[in-house]
């Protein structure tokens, strides 16, 4: 799948870049779990490979590999130690430890994606990559 974006910010190697979601991201299946709240526009951050500055417009490439990875990090790793967290309460004490159990299933996820997405950032292992400076037409 691949998106333009405009460069919004630099941070050392770093570009932010925002997109509309009106292009792939529209057609997407997934777009509800990158755009919850349906906004028009999203941010992300990606390795400036190609020395784009403020203002740029480039293009961005997101692999299908990359695509069901997040997909499962994001979504499918909440859901199943939410699940394992809720069954375990129920099993110790009931209802009360069963929600208690699964709110922390739901924390431990995401602290777990936060790490994956810190460790992606150091080792340079974006899901994403800016492939070229392109003309926007707006």
């Amino acid at each position: 799948m691949e998106e333009i974006g405009k460069i919004v910010e630099l941070n050392g190697n770093r570009a932010k870049i925002e997109i509309n979601t009106s292009g792939g991201c529209a057609q997407c299946g997934q777009a509800h779990v990158c755009n919850p709240l349906g906004q028009n526009k999203k941010v992300i951050e990606l390795k400036n490979t190609i020395n784009a500055q403020v203002g740029d417009w480039v293009k961005i490439e997101i692999k299908e590999k990359n695509r069901i990875v997040s997909i499962l990090v994001v979504l499918g790793l909440p859901i199943f130690l939410f699940l394992i967290g809720v069954i375990a309460g129920h099993q110790i004490s009931g209802d009360k430890m069963s929600a208690i159990l699964g709110g922390l299933g739901l924390i431990l996820a995401f602290l777990i994606a936060k790490i994956i997405n810190n460790y992606l950032i150091k080792n340079d292992r974006d899901l994403a990559v800016i492939k070229e400076k392109v003309n926007h037409v707006a």
